[in-house]
């Protein structure tokens, strides 16, 4: 068992629950600005602590190109998670792999087989069920705006991951992150702070500023120098049971900190999911890879 790769996870389950609270008193890119310049210290300080180098090598355009991207995941996430459930979240970012392969399948042909049409079929059934609450007769769940919103960024995460394909073959997984965050902030902060100003931040709680500070820091910073920690002393093959425990800690701890409920329709979502995703990975071509966190 890699200690490592349980600090990366438990952060990314916590995140959800993290970003719920913030909400309540930050508008989402409020809340990405300041995790970004958070993060990006945090970073920062990693990078000098492991003496890596911050060139670019020549990635310039790769690195511009994902840091748009990435800055519309998190928004797009954010802005889903305003009318939906941590654990709703968890769940339905855990088929991220299968809209990977499906990208794929179109941009870079790769193959796209039997295994992952049935994966995307029993992904499908576990996010009807938790989207629906298994209200199937009713037509109201397909106005459930967050949990769709939420599916959308699965898919601004498999544009991210397809960009990012070349600079994680040529920069260090932190460093590559650290210049992408930074690139975002460059933007992101002086836009919040000239739209929102800096009253927001003033005006929260303990309870947010807590929240907000455990994004940047831990599930922004800590949580990746941690997994890619583990992925050095593991075999990638042997990492994708983990990313299946994130959505673990995000219920236990929704039901504990936040009081979301489980029910029936959410253990069967669960389910379905898992199911769909572990057929792609384990026969088809999709592959785990570290969550959005």
């Amino acid at each position: 068992m890699s200690i490592f790769l349980l600090i990366a996870v438990f952060f990314w389950g916590l995140s959800y629950i993290a970003i719920k609270v913030v909400l309540k008193y930050l508008t989402p890119i409020e809340m990405i600005a300041a995790r970004f310049v958070l993060g990006g210290v945090t970073l920062l300080i990693i990078i000098w602590y492991k003496h890596l180098s911050l060139a670019i090598k020549g990635q310039i355009k790769y690195l511009l190109l994902s840091a748009v991207i990435l800055f519309l995941h998190f928004w797009v996430m954010a802005t889903g998670m305003e009318t939906t459930t941590a654990t709703n979240t968890a769940w339905i970012l855990t088929t991220a792999p299968i809209f990977i392969a499906i990208l794929s399948f179109f941009v870079l042909k790769e193959p796209f087989g039997r295994f992952q049409i049935m994966g995307v079929f029993l992904a499908t059934i576990g996010v009807v069920f938790l989207v629906s609450k298994g209200d199937l007769g009713s037509l109201d769940w397909i106005s459930s705006t967050g949990d769709w919103i939420v599916l959308g960024s699965c898919v601004t995460w498999a544009f991210y991951t397809i960009v990012t394909r070349k600079l994680t073959k040529a920069l260090n997984p932190l460093v590559g992150t650290f210049w992408m965050i930074t690139i975002s902030a460059a933007v992101i902060v002086p836009y919040s702070l000239l739209r929102s100003g800096r009253d927001a931040y003033y005006m929260m709680n303990t309870d947010g500023i807590v929240a907000l500070v455990f994004l940047g820091v831990g599930c922004l910073a800590i949580s990746f120098w941690s997994w890619s920690e583990g992925l050095s002393k593991r075999p990638a093959g042997e990492v994708g049971v983990y990313l299946y425990l994130e959505p673990l800690f995000t219920m236990a701890g929704a039901t504990i900190l936040i009081k979301e409920a489980i029910t029936v329709w959410l253990i069967l979502g669960a389910f379905f999911i898992v199911a769909g995703v572990y057929v792609s990975e384990k026969f088809g071509l999709a592959k785990p890879i570290e969550p959005a966190v």
